[in-house]
C-alpha cells in the first residue's frame, strides 16, 4: 500500500510538470494566465508552492510556476506572498517529519540534534533569525535540508517558520519579478 502511494505521488508530480511544461511550450505566459484566469493563476501558484514546499513528499519545482505567472503580468508582490505562504506551509510537514522522527534515533546522532538545539538557543535571536531567513531568501536549496534537522532539534517552530517564511517571500518576489521585468526586458511579449 505505501509504494503505491509513493508511485502515485511520483506520477502526480511529473503530470504537473508535464503539463506545465506543454503550457510553456505551446503558450506563452500572458496566453497562459488567460487560459488558467487571473483568480485562479493566483489560487493555483499557492496550491503548487504547498506541493513544492513538500519537497520531502512531492519534489515540484513550484518557482517555475511563480517565474511564468510572473512574466504573464500577475501582480509580483501577491505572487511572492501566495508562493512564500504557500512553501512555508508545506514545509510544516518537513518540520513534523524531524519532529517525529527524533524518537527513532538514538544514540549519538540524538546527542547531535540535541548540541545543535543548545547550540542555536545559545545564538542572539537576531543571528538565528537572519540566518533562516537569508536561508530562505537566497539559498537556492530545499528548504526541508534545514527544517528537517531543526525539526529533529526540537527547535521552536515559530522561530524556525517564521524567518524562512519571510525569505520565502522575498525569494518569490523577486522570482516573479525577474519573469515579469525579463520577460519585456528581452521583448517576448
Amino acid at each position: 500500500m505505501k509504494r503505491s502511494k509513493n508511485i502515485f505521488g511520483a506520477l502526480f508530480v511529473l503530470l504537473l510538470f508535464a503539463v506545465w511544461l506543454f503550457l510553456l511550450y505551446s503558450f506563452k505566459p500572458t496566453e497562459i494566465v488567460d487560459i488558467v484566469g487571473t483568480e485562479n493563476s493566483y489560487i493555483l501558484v499557492f496550491v503548487l508552492a504547498i506541493i513544492g514546499g513538500t519537497s520531502v513528499l512531492f519534489p515540484f519545482p513550484y518557482y517555475l510556476v511563480v517565474f511564468t505567472l510572473g512574466s504573464g503580468g500577475l501582480n509580483p508582490f501577491l505572487i511572492g506572498l501566495l508562493a512564500g505562504t504557500g512553501v512555508a506551509m508545506g514545509d510544516s510537514t518537513s518540520y513534523l517529519i524531524g519532529y517525529s522522527g527524533r524518537e527513532i534515533i538514538t544514540g549519538k546522532i540524538q546527542k547531535i540534534f540535541n548540541k545543535l538545539y543548545k547550540w542555536c538557543m545559545k545564538k542572539p535571536k537576531a543571528v538565528t533569525f537572519l540566518f533562516l531567513y537569508i536561508y530562505g531568501s537566497v539559498i537556492p536549496l530545499p528548504n526541508d535540508v534545514i527544517v528537517i534537522p531543526m525539526g529533529m532539534a526540537r527547535f521552536p517552530y515559530l522561530k524556525l517558520i517564521i524567518p524562512l517564511w519571510l525569505g520565502n517571500i522575498t525569494f518569490n518576489i523577486l522570482m516573479a519579478l525577474a519573469g515579469f521585468y525579463g520577460i519585456y526586458l528581452y521583448g517576448l511579449v
